[in-house]
């Protein structure tokens, strides 16, 4: 049996490296056995020795900092030891968090915000005597209890979870919300074990479900079955016939688990539902209603946001937009690297916009700079017609009412609409802009937040090139 070599197992981010390694300090003053790794890179996964260190420590205490909810390798090991914890039938269990933030709008997954945590406002020795003595009424490692590892998955699936960056902050929200229902008194919005996914073409929806499915493959010990309704109508009876003819068991395709086992919980995603559906599909597809059943519906469109649980995707963060653009094309110099930053926010940090960039200028070092390449960007050539497909697919089914919107808002040359500015607005247009917006947010061209508008800024830049808005033609 594995034995503990570790009471503690350290974990947070490079900014907070002086307040860790003072915790630590005072945990090894009480006699607590703590490890302590500060090798980890930025955006690096979790190597061999630390996944070892983890596993052989009986408990996780994360300094839980802003900078730390945006940290790979921080969330890879808090993730390890939260399906750990899951796997013995509490998730918190071997997780400790110290938050330094004021607020809690940072710690996910949920489960986190509902726990008790330390505040270490009392001084660092009271926080390191809560942790030890917890961590001493632990018997046994983490690695006693880790959950089986990923399936085995088709090369065209590993390679998106391979290039897939950042959105932690989504991954944890579609995990609470598949089991929201496990935790009424947390979220009373359960509705049993569906969530959504949406957001613009491109945005990264397929992309976060995959990921997620592979990082969590361990709380699904049942597997995971995919379906994609590609190809469909939004007939009903085309939804179905093509449902059930993708469906894993009837032709489908179904990652064998590693472990073989078939048993306990098990994930269902439901991918590419085609534009124009509406909710009534949830009616027209035989979706399981078993609690052991965790269903995942990708959609463009934000059908579901009136029954469903709805995780949305959208713009990358500038630091993971610029570490995808990396992954592919390192900056030739400072400059480059501002041109690289420019580019990725014109491009409203579309995922798939910026996969095309990266894979376009991958093997032009020396031949064609950012500046160079943003520069002399033709929407018409085959690259620009390629950056900005997803975005014309989406315009091209706009009102005239909304294109009306977003030809007014390239006017104002802005993307952010606060409510007296719509309602000013709304004294120059020939209809209701309160419907228009309401649409452009059911295409997931919009967003609202509080009483404040915000377009999405790749539709608006393409719409910007695209004589479609600039005419008004219908």
């Amino acid at each position: 049996m594995l034995d503990a070599k570790y009471d503690v197992f350290l974990s947070f981010s490079g900014p907070d490296r002086e307040a860790g390694r003072q915790l630590a300090n005072e945990l090894r003053t009480l006699g607590a056995r703590v490890f302590v790794d500060e090798s980890i890179e930025c955006y690096s996964g979790i190597t061999k020795s630390i996944r070892t260190a983890l596993s052989e420590s009986k408990t996780l205490v994360a300094y839980f900092s802003t900078d730390y909810a945006e940290r790979a390798a921080c969330q890879h090991e808090l993730l390890m030891v939260f399906l750990a914890g899951e796997r013995e039938g509490d998730p918190c269990g071997r997780i400790m968090v110290i938050n330094p933030e004021p607020g809690t709008g940072h710690l996910r997954p949920i489960q986190l915000a509902d726990a008790k945590f330390a505040v270490p406002d009392a001084g660092t020795a009271s926080t390191a005597g809560l942790i030890a003595k917890r961590a001493a009424a632990l018997t046994t490692p983490i690695g006693t209890v880790l959950p089986a590892a990923p399936p085995r998955w088709p090369a065209s699936r590993a390679g998106i979870v391979r290039n897939f960056v950042g959105r932690y902050r989504e991954l944890w929200d579609l995990h609470t919300a598949l089991h929201a229902a496990d935790y009424p008194l947390i979220d009373e919005s359960a509705c049993g074990s569906f969530v959504a996914v949406s957001g613009l073409p491109g945005a990264g929806k397929t992309a976060l479900a995959t990921t997620y499915a592979w990082r969590f493959a361990g709380a699904f010990p049942g597997g995971v079955r995919w379906v994609s309704l590609k190809g469909s109508s939004a007939d009903p009876e085309s939804l179905r016939l093509r449902y059930e003819a993708t469906l894993p068991g009837t032709g489908g395709e179904q990652p064998a688990r590693s472990d073989g086992r078939s048993d306990g919980a098990s994930l269902l995603i439901v991918d590419d539902i085609p534009a124009g559906v509406g909710p009534e599909l949830l009616e027209t597809l035989p979706l399981p209603t078993d609690s052991a059943v965790r269903t995942i519906l990708v959609c463009e469109d934000d059908i579901f946001r009136d029954c469903l649980p709805v995780v949305r995707v959208g713009p990358l963060p500038s630091r993971d937009a610029a570490t995808l653009l990396d992954a592919y094309r390192l900056p030739d110099d400072d400059q480059d690297r501002a041109a690289r930053d420019q580019l990725a926010e014109r491009l409203g940090h579309n995922a798939a916009a910026l996969v095309t960039v990266g894979d376009h200028l991958r093997d032009r070092h020396g031949l064609l700079s950012y500046r160079a390449f943003a520069d002399d960007l033709d929407p018409t050539g085959t690259v620009g017609g390629a950056i900005f497909a997803p975005a014309h697919g989406v315009l091209d089914r706009m009102t005239s009412a909304e294109r009306t919107f977003l030809s007014k808002a390239n006017e104002l040359q802005t993307t952010t609409f606060s409510a007296p500015e719509l309602i000013d607005l709304g004294r120059l247009v020939p209809f209701d802009v309160g419907a228009a917006l309401k649409m452009l947010r059911h295409r997931s061209a919009a967003v609202r937040i509080d009483t404040s508008w915000y377009l999405d800024p790749y539709v608006m830049y393409a719409a910007r090139l695209d004589s479609l808005v600039v005419s008004g033609r219908g």
